[in-house]
């Protein structure tokens, strides 16, 4: 099982109904994307100077999986929506 974690930060004064709404949008995936076998979204709600706002923890099968996703059509009109908002973002993904 690979797990794939993704953090974001998102430029400063995005609205809370966007990020609301890519959430709504991410977690809609699960049942438009095979191959997604869980999806969870936390949002920080400490706010420190070094906290990311968003995470996403995501599992799948294995590598080719993940890309499958990655390239998927839905998963790309998300990132889309989102991207123009988005400060910084990092990933780890690991067995």
């Amino acid at each position: 099982m690979l797990q794939h974690y993704v953090l974001i930060r998102y430029e400063k004064g995005v609205s809370d109904e966007h990020i609301q709404e890519f959430c709504k949008r991410m977690l809609a995936l699960r049942t438009s994307v095979a191959g997604i076998e869980s999806l969870e979204i936390g949002r920080d709600i400490l706010r420190d100077a070094r906290s990311w706002d968003l995470i996403l923890i995501m599992r799948f099968a294995s590598v080719g999986a993940l890309r499958s996703y990655q390239q998927h059509p839905e998963h790309q009109k998300v990132m889309t929506f989102n991207q123009p908002f988005v400060a910084d973002v990092a990933s780890v993904d690991f067995d």
